[in-house]
């Protein structure tokens, strides 16, 4: 199936899908889009947002925007720790979409709703541990386009047992910059200083 026929039918199945968020929990499906795919069911305590972007990565996103703290939380994000939460791309078969729409929406029910019922606290409190890793990584993130990689390095250092593959390329690149500045500074350390003569 081409990716024209996909675009065209995939949001009426994410409405479908998702349905159980109006019909269950109280939220409005706010807003759609055609390309990217996209529905915003909304309620006064948040949202969940649902993308699907055949032209990027063909991944079906849900993430969770907590209106008290103005975050987002991406579904397979917070999930890091929780069999079978890891994020899947490429899916561009049909059935292998359907398939996604139900694993996707049965993750955000079993796992999620606290969330989905305006228990932020609890689902805070439930998550916190991938709260937390998530922050750390943003932070490190900043610190190295911020131009401080000694601090990214540090911060990602405290993270090595729950470091990913990306964990680990960030980590790299911010020593090998760690490594160059030390050794320019080793080459300044080593010169003798001019004099000027009077």
């Amino acid at each position: 199936m081409n990716a024209r026929v996909i675009g065209a039918n995939v949001l009426p199945l994410v409405e479908r899908q998702f349905r159980f968020l109006v019909d269950e929990y109280g939220f409005t499906l706010a807003q759609t889009s055609d390309i990217p795919t996209g529905a915003w069911y909304r309620s006064p305590r948040g949202a969940v947002v649902v993308q699907y972007d055949l032209m990027r990565d063909a991944a079906l996103d849900v993430s969770l925007e907590v209106k008290v703290t103005n975050e987002t939380h991406g579904l397979c994000e917070i999930l890091e720790f929780v069999a079978g939460g890891e994020r899947r791309v490429d899916v561009r078969d049909p059935d292998a979409f359907a398939g996604e729409l139900e694993r996707m929406s049965g993750l955000l029910v079993r796992h999620c709703e606290d969330f989905l019922r305006g228990d932020v606290p609890g689902f805070s409190t439930r998550f916190r541990e991938a709260l937390l890793l998530k922050r750390c990584r943003q932070i490190a993130s900043e610190e190295f386009q911020r131009g401080d990689p000694r601090r990214a390095l540090r911060l990602l250092g405290a993270l090595r047992s729950y470091w990913s593959e990306s964990d680990r390329e960030r980590h790299e690149r911010a020593l090998e910059i760690c490594r160059q500045s030390a050794d320019v500074r080793k080459l300044d350390a080593g010169r003798a200083p001019l004099r000027l003569l009077r």
